[in-house]
């Protein structure tokens, strides 16, 4: 049976666990970065996953709440500026105590904006590291165009000055332009293959993301009317249709594909020659930082988010010369040898491999509160199963029990009690489990897991 060092909570919104967002790669990158290193990932969501197949590509446990609330409501007050949906919120804390009733953690990442303020004043924060992790350029920086309301855009900023919590972000661009004291944590890349080199022909010019505004695929679709090169596409389902439409009538050669991963992610990259991503909203790039890594790409000039990377890696351009620059480097890289011999590749590979000490880094340096006293009722016991000794509780608490008849309703203070007590044990953490033991002799066999289904 296998056992991890650590115990991480992975919160992130059900909608964002999807093949073609940044959010959804970065769950599956991080996940299997903690695995490579014997750390457990568990992903905390708020509702179920429409995307099963990629969702099943991750392999983790899935936690989230048995009911939950809709978001109609929340969607039809907040029509034309979106805030806080205060249904989500709740259904996040719903998924927290879930998970919580069968495992203790180390750390929670919350990726999604409200589950910082959720995480952070559950009265866990010195027991649990909490990490709030800026995916949103609004969580930085004051002057950004986004769909939220002003004050809702100021609070996202707030909650990241709440006391006992970490901050992460993508870059050190971005961490020093954050108000207070926060970890350079790099998102670490998704395919692997991406770092190796790829020498076979290329052709055609890149776009990654959806047909949405910040990403700009207007200028794209222009660039490839004034070069009447070969586009390829990578979006979302619902962005293929756009982007075949608006192409087939400019007369080139198109490839156009949604949601792609793993093998054909990495062949379509490495097949193209050079990208254009002229995106005017981001937090970071990822997609950027895959394209610039295999091929030269383009951007537009004045960018805030391209501080994040090393200007030595790619060219900016302006709505006038795009065309210009764009053939000038389609000719001059028509081998990929040329570019690799630039070093992009190289510097990415270097970087990778700093990724997992940053975040062990940050892992490392929080100290859960600990208790001296020996009166809890973990204290007493010398072998322990998590979820047993949180069943134990519930039984002898009636008011844990919902009307419904299921145990779900936990005290807060029983689990900072198990973890504030959690330094007197081993603690042994196996893929669905979480064990407290003082027997120096002690190992879970799969009998003793009786293994349980997240739904």
């Amino acid at each position: 049976m296998r056992t991890y060092d650590k115990r991480i909570g992975f919160l992130v919104s059900s909608q964002t666990l999807i093949p073609h967002g940044g959010i959804g790669q970065f769950t599956k990158s991080f996940c299997e970065l903690m695995d490579s290193h014997n750390i457990k990932v568990d992903i905390i969501t708020d509702k179920e996953p429409s995307d099963s197949d990629f969702v099943k590509s991750i392999t983790n446990n899935v936690i989230r709440p048995d009911e939950t609330l809709a978001y109609t409501k929340h969607s039809n007050i907040f029509m034309y500026g979106d805030t806080f949906c205060y249904e989500r919120m709740a259904n996040f804390r719903n998924s927290i105590i879930k998970a919580l009733s069968s495992n203790l953690y180390d750390a929670f990442v919350c990726n999604t904006y409200e589950t910082v303020q959720v995480a952070s004043t559950m009265g866990l924060e010195d027991v649990i590291q909490i990490i709030a992790y800026t995916h949103l350029e609004s969580q930085i920086f004051n002057d950004t165009k986004n769909p939220f309301l002003s004050n809702t855009n100021v609070t996202m900023r707030h909650q990241l000055s709440l006391t006992n919590i970490d901050v992460g972000t993508q870059s050190k661009f971005n961490q020093v332009h954050l108000d207070k004291s926060s970890y350079h944590l790099p998102i670490p890349i998704t395919e692997k293959d991406l770092l190796t080199e790829h020498t076979g022909d290329r052709e055609g010019i890149l776009f990654v993301g959806r047909w949405e505004e910040g990403k700009n695929p207007e200028l794209f679709i222009d660039l490839i009317e004034q070069t009447k090169l070969p586009a390829k596409v990578m979006t979302s389902p619902n962005g293929v249709k756009k982007f075949e439409d608006r192409l087939s009538k400019l007369g080139v050669k198109y490839d156009v594909r949604a949601s792609i991963v793993g093998q054909e992610k990495v062949d379509f990259i490495k097949s193209s020659r050079i990208a254009f991503n002229p995106s005017i909203v981001e937090s970071y790039g990822m997609a950027f930082y895959e394209q610039h890594i295999q091929m030269p790409t383009l951007v537009l000039e004045n960018q805030r988010w391209t501080n994040n990377f090393n200007k030595d890696f790619f060219y900016t351009c302006n709505k006038k010369d795009m065309a210009f620059k764009a053939k000038e480097l389609y000719d001059i890289f028509e081998k990929a040898e040329r570019w690799y011999n630039l070093g992009s590749l190289q510097n990415a590979q270097e970087q990778e491999a700093t990724v997992f000490h940053k975040w062990n880094e940050c892992f490392n340096n929080f100290t859960p509160k600990q208790s001296t006293s020996e009166t809890a009722k973990i204290a007493k016991e010398t072998t322990v199963k998590c979820r047993d000794f949180i069943k134990l509780l519930r039984a002898k608490n009636p008011k844990a029990t919902l009307d419904d008849g299921s145990s779900f309703n936990i005290c807060i203070d029983d689990i900072r009690s198990a973890l504030s007590n959690k330094h007197k044990y081993h603690v042994i953490y196996t893929d669905d489990m979480t064990w407290l033991t003082k027997d120096p002799l002690f190992s879970p066999k799969e009998e003793e897991e009786n293994l349980w289904e997240v739904k």
